[in-house]
């Protein structure tokens, strides 16, 4: 017999009015619903707009399946209506299983109760028993990590320590669905990687786990399902690599050449090109020569400059950092304009989609006095090293470090 997802969706949509807060009066209510007796298909009003549209799809169970788009796109209205937190205006969500959640920093919490207060009456919620939950109470405690503010009122909690209580209440008390928006993000490094191993382990028990993230490269590693939804309507869903090569294929900036940034009293511009050209590129071979070029202006002379160009992967995370002091240029004046070129040879990045920024300091601040992330976007492509045969793909990593390999004769 055929196993039925954990989680089902079919036709979900969810509207809001702009502006509006609380509930529709009931003449309101009615309008509504006689609009949609006569209407099989959702529509909204001039002052009213979908959070979510018409959604439909299947999660099966001992998946954990990512959540991900742009702010504004629906997720989090998405998890609300799984969770029975609010209802759809049109469509149902299937849920198998008792469903632990985790939303929002101190959602579910009574504030005037302590840690250990609210252990039991999350518990409860969940239709455990007290015997259940105190069997399971020494885990938490221990997993929250929260020493003894569990004997303090949650409302003198940090928002960290919240959610480090929250997910080990929710993970703990074994839902056979957990959900889980993006507030791992207040927590330290620590604790999160101590939640993603929960995650996962939840997972190999043959839970089901719903994840909402911005943190792309968290979601390719940690989820094998994933769901990409754009302004409330579901643009794909499948396999987590490959949706979250599709969403950033629809999101990645255009630019292969950087504007200036700045002002007429202080600006950069930055370019890649050929040594010895002035000859942008916007496609780079894997191991070719190029210059990556930092134009500087000022109105007024601008001391002692120290400049660097990071480097970033399509997914936000720092790859490297070219920086003037490290390559020997010393500090220097802008007096008009100045150009530093940091000469990259056998480029290392492996195939893939990266985007350069700039940052102008003076020496001796901590804060750079002009900066910016994502001034340029650049594409780098495969090829072969040594004559080799076999070319380094993007499947190889993010960088390769320079080295050679012999095969010799054992003895």
């Amino acid at each position: 017999m055929t196993e039925l997802p954990a989680v089902e969706v079919r036709g979900l949509s969810k509207r809001y009015r702009r502006g509006a807060i609380g509930v529709r009066s009931l003449r309101e209510e009615v309008e509504q619903l006689v609009a949609r007796l006569r209407s099989r298909e959702a529509k909204a009003s001039l002052n009213e707009f979908f959070a979510i549209k018409n959604i439909t799809f299947s999660v099966p169970t001992g998946t954990v399946c990512g959540i991900i788009g742009r702010n504004g796109s629906g997720k989090t209205t998405l998890l609300k209506v799984l969770t029975s937190i609010t209802a759809p205006d049109e469509g149902e969500a299937v849920m198998r299983g008792r469903i632990g959640s985790l939303l929002e920093v101190g959602a579910g919490f009574h504030p005037d109760l302590d840690g250990i207060e609210n252990i039991y009456l999350n518990g409860a919620i969940l239709g455990m028993s007290k015997a259940e939950i105190t069997r399971k109470l020494d885990r938490i405690i221990k997993f929250a990590d929260i020493g003894s503010f569990l004997e303090t009122p949650v409302k003198r909690y940090s928002s960290g320590m919240y959610v480090r209580l929250a997910f080990a209440i929710a993970a703990h008390l074994e839902p056979e669905i957990l959900v889980v928006d993006e507030v791992l993000a207040v927590g330290d490094a620590e604790f999160q990687r101590k939640c993603l191993g929960t995650m996962k382990n939840v997972a190999g028990e043959g839970r089901t786990v719903l994840f909402v993230s911005h943190n792309l490269a968290m979601v390719r590693q940690h989820c094998t399902k994933a769901l990409y939804l754009d302004r409330g309507l579901l643009k794909d869903f499948g396999e987590a690599s490959s949706i979250i090569d599709a969403y950033l294929s629809n999101t990645a900036p255009s630019s292969n050449g950087s504007e200036r940034v700045g002002d007429d009293d202080l600006w950069m511009q930055v370019a890649i090109v050929h040594p010895g050209t002035r000859e942008r590129c916007s496609q780079l071979k894997f191991g070719g020569d190029y210059d990556f070029v930092l134009k500087l202006g000022a109105r007024n002379s601008f001391h002692r400059s120290v400049v660097n160009i990071p480097i970033f992967d399509q997914e936000g995370n720092l790859i490297s950092v070219l920086e003037s002091l490290a390559e020997g240029v010393d500090q220097f004046d802008i007096v008009g304009q100045a150009k530093v070129v940091f000469s990259v040879r056998s480029l290392g990045l492996l195939p893939g989609t990266y985007s350069a920024g700039a940052a102008l300091y003076a020496w001796g601040e901590d804060d750079p006095d002009l900066a910016s992330e994502n001034l340029l976007t650049f594409d780098v492509v495969a090829a072969t090293v040594n004559d080799s045969y076999w070319p380094y793909q993007k499947e190889h990593g993010i960088v390769r470090l320079s080295h050679s390999a012999q095969l010799l004769k054992v003895d």
